[in-house]
């Protein structure tokens, strides 16, 4: 494997982890009462917002080349790096 075939597929299962994880929770909170899933509700929608503009940068970087991959490891890391600090941030507040 290049270094851009291992990061691309690192940075993928980094990111389907956490979606992973976030289906998880989004199950959790549909069987809690109402008040506590209104509540969850707006921060449930920042981490789906999160996911998708990190799949999109990983879309992106998967279908670059070897020659330009490099450039986009800034976005992607930071995208990556928004959804992961969200997500537990979202986690600290669950309480879980």
């Amino acid at each position: 494997m290049t270094p851009r075939e291992t990061y691309v597929e690192n940075v993928k299962l980094a990111l389907d982890e956490l979606n992973d994880e976030l289906r998880a929770f989004e199950t959790r909170v549909t069987h809690t009462r109402q008040d506590e899933r209104e509540r969850y509700a707006l921060e449930l929608a920042k981490l789906r917002a999160h996911a998708r503009v990190a799949t999109a940068k990983w879309q992106a970087l998967a279908a670059s080349s070897e020659r330009t991959w490099h450039q986009l490891v800034p976005d992607v890391e930071h995208a990556r790096n928004a959804f992961s600090d969200a997500f537990h941030e979202f986690r600290t507040h669950l309480g879980r």
